[in-house]
C-alpha cells in the first residue's frame, strides 16, 4: 500500500512539472513594449545575469533603469525555455511570495522594456523572476545588484 501511495504522488509531481515543459507554447498577449524608452539616455541603477530553474533554460541579463523619472526593466539578450502563462516579477524571493508582476513576457529571446509602474523598494525586491504563474513554477532568476 505504501508503494502505490508513494508511485501516485510521484506520478502527480511528475504531472505538475510536465504541463510547464521546456516545449510548451506560451498563451496570451504579450505584454506592449514601452517605446518611449531610450537606451542611450537611460541610467542603469541594477543588474544580475540570469540562470535557469531545474530542468528550464533562462540566460541574459536584467538590467534596471531609469529614463525621465520612472523605472524600467530591460531584459537584455534574454533567451529562455517556453512555457504556458509566463510573467516577469519582481520579488524578494525565489518563491514569490511577495512580488510586482510586470506582465507577461514580451517574447522567449532578444531585448524587451518593462515599464515598472508602481516602483518597489528595489533594496527588498531584487530578484527578477521568470514565472510559469498558471503552475506557480520558477522557470530563471536574476539578482539586482
Amino acid at each position: 500500500m505504501k508503494q502505490f501511495a508513494a508511485f501516485i504522488l510521484a506520478a502527480a509531481v511528475l504531472l505538475l512539472f510536465s504541463t510547464c515543459k521546456k516545449n510548451a507554447a506560451a498563451t496570451g498577449t504579450p505584454a506592449p513594449a514601452d517605446t518611449s524608452f531610450k537606451l542611450s539616455e537611460a541610467t542603469l541603477l541594477k543588474q544580475g545575469a540570469f540562470s535557469g530553474n531545474m530542468s528550464y533554460a533562462v540566460s541574459g541579463a536584467a538590467k534596471l533603469y531609469e529614463y525621465k523619472s520612472k523605472k524600467y526593466l530591460y531584459l537584455e539578450n534574454y533567451n529562455g525555455s517556453s512555457g504556458p502563462d509566463l510573467r516577469v516579477y519582481i520579488s524578494t524571493n525565489l518563491q514569490a511570495s511577495q512580488f510586482v508582476s510586470l506582465g507577461k513576457i514580451q517574447a522567449n529571446s532578444g531585448n524587451q522594456v518593462y515599464l515598472i509602474t508602481s516602483p518597489p523598494d528595489f533594496n527588498t525586491h531584487n530578484k527578477i523572476l521568470i514565472w510559469c504563474q498558471q503552475f506557480s513554477v520558477l522557470f530563471g532568476s536574476s539578482s539586482l545588484n
